[in-house]
């Protein structure tokens, strides 16, 4: 690996508080470590730094834990010591009583840190401290080497790993696996106290580059600049091609404007405010508004006036008719008026009511007669029509004419001649005259105080307002021609201004080029300063990256290879575990094979003893006390493969169901697998630290130390209790008759005996032998002791071709204590001990030496199952 992936693991792992505290979020960590690289990498040795780990399982640096002195730490005020000597250590209390700061003292001494307080983030020396005494003292931690002498515990991390098995963990595995499979890769990272470790490797963000000068940013842009400054240059160089381009531009502008004319004319001629040309003096003369025209001649005049003569001649013609033809039209009206009442008066004459037609009606029909008259007078009918035509024609003719005359009374308004004879007869004709007013003027000349002028007057008007009208056109068309003209000079107006700002960015341009050119050093002293750091920060920064990416890469590939390191070898003696947590379960539903994951997004996965060839996924099928027995053997297997000295029970127990207990308890504690390490374990379960004891081989009883811790009496101190009596039924029979108590030793023996009786129907069970006929007092009930004992022995002595080492043994102290004879005074003596009586004789000392001798044998029996 290169020295400096070695170095900055090696710096990662001397800044490791520092790295720890920050995330991926925001880039903390990448900026965290650049900060850190760039100060102290090149000082730091590639080295690997120095490990107290041991290699060899049998290099462990001592045998056994000794002795604790715990306080003040966590829950403990004050110093509290502890004797771990023995083989066995049970702490029993209830929650809050201090057993989890025992653990975690424990933990501490062995490992040099407390896991809760990184998960919980917070700081050590806050959470380890007594909340009351308001600090906390290390633990000191002694045990005996291998050689018999009492050394000092040094924490490592790495060597005591794996001998602690933790509630929170076991119930963690659990509920990781009720999760969606692509949440589970930190399954076994979990279960083996490694998620601080896996959260710790994946707050390394992808890459640090964020947080380096990998890239000429600077050099870039001064590239830019220079490549603009070379555009500059050009721009300087070809300043007079481009000024002549302009000259010629403006040359061809003139010339399209008029032939032969510069473009300095041309400007004079467009003007300014400030000189004057063509376009200003257009603008004076254009601002002068322009004569109406009248629209009257003399033609049109006299047309429009012989129009109206010859309407109202017509309409007088006409009018002359229908008045001769006026009796006619009262009959007319009457023929109208009597066809009007056919619809009312119906099938009568309407004047007299008489009926018509038939004997006795009219000689005429008058409905008939009035149709036949209507139509005789259909000519009466045209010259209404007439009549109506000529009306409309004179009064179209008369507004014309009407018009006409407002026209001359505006022209004589116009040159203020509206007192003139003519200007006050055209002034005071209404809008809409009635009668026939032109009928008025005269063809002569009126006289002098006549009001209605003479046609020959009206008419001389009217020749007044034609000169009028062809000099006002004239006009007209003149303004015509000044327009075109003055909007041919602003199109030109602005080509020239547009040509002149073109002109103008040129030679600002040239100008700005030249400029630029002149200070571009100076302008770009900073940068030019930066593009020099730049060099110097990439040349540093690079060998960062490359570093940083490959340890990212190594650390991720070890972090996945974890789960093959941690697991490797575990697959049997990980089942075999398994099935001994299960013992109650059906043989073909304990395991036949286990396999563990080699990756940490793998399966665990397993095979049923019915059905071996399938492998299936473990957290599919098996329920949630099966995952959390699962992960319990997985702890205990690996603890056994490495050779752990010590096993330390951090309340792992009260994470199992009720179920499994007694599994866990005879694979621990009853089997031969873990006799030579050192157990220490805490429950906050009275039972069950009492069935350890009961079933502990007698061999190992006494290598068993009981602590109780309750809550503190007011001092905030647990009181620990190290001096309680064993909870085994024999020890206590042997205590009990050590005092000559006879009747609590009967009493124990009792209940010895009952634990002794089904223990060896048990063990007989392993055998294939465990089928036995009892009597029952009724549905539901328990067997009866004495009864489950005659049955014990009748089976064994059925059992011809059954030979082992504990059947003599067993027949004949079940035979003892059943008494023979039937009279034996030993099964009354194990009744009367459980009762309390008023008036009781002593019982038989030696009688009841025989009973608690006899119990002793049998518990000294080798009965573990299959054994």
């Amino acid at each position: 690996m290169p020295d400096d992936v070695k170095r900055l693991a090696a710096l990662v792992l001397q800044s490791f508080e520092k790295v720890m505290a920050t995330s991926r979020q925001r880039s903390q960590r990448s900026a965290a470590l650049v900060e850190l690289v760039r100060a102290q990498l090149a000082t730091t040795a590639a080295e690997m730094p120095s490990t107290e780990v041991e290699d060899s399982n049998d290099a462990w640096p001592w045998a056994k834990l000794h002795h604790l002195t715990l306080g003040p730490f966590r829950g403990f005020r004050t110093a509290e010591p502890f004797d771990l000597s023995k083989q066995v250590t049970l702490i029993y209390g209830p929650n809050g009583s201090g057993k989890t700061s025992l653990c975690e003292g424990l933990e501490y001494a062995l490992l040099g840190e407390v896991q809760e307080a990184g998960t919980k983030r917070i700081a050590a020396n806050t959470y380890l401290a007594n909340v009351h005494d308001g600090r906390f003292a290390p633990p000191v931690l002694t045990a005996t080497d291998h050689c018999g002498r009492q050394i000092d515990v040094n924490a490592s991390s790495d060597l005591y790993r794996f001998c602690f098995l933790e509630k929170n963990r076991i119930d963690a595995f659990s509920r990781l696996a009720a999760r969606p499979a692509a949440q589970r890769a930190e399954l076994i990272a979990t279960l083996f106290g490694m998620g601080q470790f896996n959260d710790f490797v994946s707050h390394f963000n992808e890459s640090i580059d964020g947080q380096l000068v990998l890239d000429d940013v600077f050099q870039v842009e001064l590239t830019a600049k220079r490549n603009a400054l070379a555009v500059d240059q050009e721009v300087v160089a070809s300043a007079a091609e481009s000024l002549l381009a302009l000259a010629g531009e403006e040359v061809a502008l003139a010339s399209e404007y008029a032939p032969n004319l510069s473009f300095m004319e041309l400007k004079a001629t467009i003007g300014s405010a400030e000189l004057p040309g063509r376009m200003q003096e257009l603008d004076r003369i254009l601002e002068v508004a322009p004569q109406g025209l009248y629209g009257v001649t003399r033609q049109t005049f006299l047309a429009q006036l012989g129009a109206a003569r010859e309407a109202g001649e017509r309409l007088d013609h006409v009018a002359a008719e229908l008045l001769a033809m006026s009796d006619q039209v009262s009959f007319k009206a009457l023929y109208s008026s009597v066809l009007a009442l056919r619809e009312v008066v119906g099938n009568q004459c309407p004047a007299c009511d008489t009926p018509l037609g038939g004997v006795g009606g009219t000689a005429t029909d008058p409905y008939l007669k009035a149709e036949n008259g209507l139509k005789m007078l259909g000519q009466l009918g045209d010259l209404q029509d007439q009549r109506r035509a000529a009306e409309a024609l004179l009064g179209e003719a008369a507004r014309a004419l009407r018009q006409a005359v407002a026209s001359i009374a505006a022209f004589l308004v116009a040159r203020a001649e509206e007192a003139t004879l003519v200007g006050r007869w055209a002034s005071r004709l209404p809008k809409e005259p009635k009668d026939r007013w032109w009928e008025s003027m005269q063809q002569q000349q009126p006289a002098a105080d006549a009001e209605v002028p003479s046609l020959q007057e009206v008419v001389s008007v009217i020749d007044r307002m034609v000169a009028h009208d062809v000099r006002a056109e004239q006009l007209r068309q003149d303004r015509r021609r000044h327009v075109a003209e003055r909007d041919r000079l602003r199109e030109f107006q602005l080509r020239v201004q547009a040509q002149d700002i073109k002109r103008q960015q040129v030679v600002q341009g040239i100008g700005a080029a030249r400029c630029r050119i002149s200070a571009f050093d100076e302008a770009n002293a900073d940068l030019i300063s930066q593009v020099a750091q730049e060099r110097l920060d990439i040349a540093r920064d690079a060998p960062f990256k490359v570093a940083y990416d490959r340890f990212l890469e190594e650390l991720r590939v070890y972090r996945d290879q974890l789960p093959a390191q941690l697991l490797s070898g575990l697959n049997d003696v990980a089942r075999d575990l398994y099935n001994s947590f299960n013992r109650n379960d059906r043989d073909e539903d304990k395991l036949s094979s286990l396999h563990l994951p080699l990756l940490g997004s793998g399966k665990i996965e397993l095979s049923f003893r019915g059905s071996p060839g399938i492998r299936m996924d473990a957290l599919h099928v098996l329920s949630e006390g099966h995952i959390r027995c699962l992960g319990l053997a997985i702890l205990m297997a690996k603890a056994r493969s490495i050779g752990c000295p010590v096993i330390i029970f951090d309340d792992a127990i009260n994470a199992i169901d009720h179920d499994h207990r007694g599994g866990i308890r005879e694979a621990i504690f009853e089997a031969d697998d873990f006799a030579q390490t050192q157990l220490i374990l805490t429950c906050h379960s009275n039972e069950f630290i009492k069935d350890i004891q009961q079933h502990l081989p007698a061999a190992r009883r006494s290598s068993c130390q009981v602590y109780l811790l309750r809550h503190h009496g007011g001092d905030y101190q647990p009181r620990v209790s190290g001096n309680i009596s064993t909870a085994s039924y024999i020890g206590r029979a042997r205590a009990a008759r050590e005092l000559l108590n006879d009747r609590e030793a009967l009493a124990a023996s009792r209940q010895a005996l009952e634990m002794l009786s089904e223990k060896t129907w048990r063990w007989l069970g392993s055998h294939g032998y465990g089928l036995l006929s009892l009597q029952l007092a009724g549905a539901g009930a328990a067997p009866n002791l004495r009864n489950l004992c005659e049955a014990l022995v009748k089976r064994l002595g059925e059992l011809q071709a059954f030979q082992h080492a504990n059947k003599e043994q067993l027949m004949a102290d079940y035979r003892t204590i059943l008494g023979i004879p039937a009279d034996n005074l030993i099964w009354g003596y194990l009744n009367k001990g459980t009762h309390e009586e008023a008036d009781r004789d002593d019982f038989d000392g030696e009688l009841v030496e025989a009973v608690v001798q006899t119990l002793e044998r049998l518990d000294g029996l080798d009965l573990r199952t299959g054994r």
